[in-house]
């Protein structure tokens, strides 16, 4: 593997928090940050960290570039929101690092991933095209638009 994945805690917190400029709050709709919406789905019933509910913090080199919370539902894993800082957008350490959960989840999260899926808003470009590269399919949109779900399933 080319990234080394940690559970996201106080300590990556303040990494993380710094990370959500105005482009990102718009694109994740995290007004009240990251670490609200992490509490939010972690307090949420029936979510257990480490079983069905994970929130990653990926680091290269041993800085941290990219967080990711993600949960797994009825065999499939939902990628819930991803945040890479801005330093990195753009250079494509977002599809890389997609690629790599769906193809080591078995070392990340301890589970083979087989299908996986994320809902991106049609504004956010980035997003589709990280997903995309990462192997994921535009499946449908949203009725009234504002939100597109694309789905990765693994070949066998």
């Amino acid at each position: 593997m080319n990234f080394k994945w940690v559970d996201y805690n106080p300590d990556t917190m303040r990494y993380v928090e710094k990370w959500l400029d105005k482009k990102a709050v718009k694109m994740t709709g995290m007004d009240d940050g990251w670490r609200y919406n992490y509490e939010y789905w972690n307090n949420e019933e029936g979510i257990v960290v480490g079983e069905n509910y994970w929130c990653k913090v990926v680091l290269e080199n041993g800085e941290p570039f990219a967080v990711v919370l993600f949960s797994l539902h009825e065999s499939v894993i939902y990628i819930m929101e991803v945040l890479v800082a801005p330093k990195v957008r753009g250079k494509g350490k977002g599809s890389k690092m997609i690629k790599e959960l769906l193809d080591n989840g078995k070392e990340i999260i301890g589970l083979d991933i087989h299908k996986a899926e994320a809902t991106i808003y049609p504004s956010n470009e980035a997003s589709q095209k990280a997903f995309s590269k990462a192997g994921f399919k535009h499946e449908s949109t949203h009725e009234d638009g504002d939100a597109m779900n694309y789905v990765y399933e693994k070949t066998l």
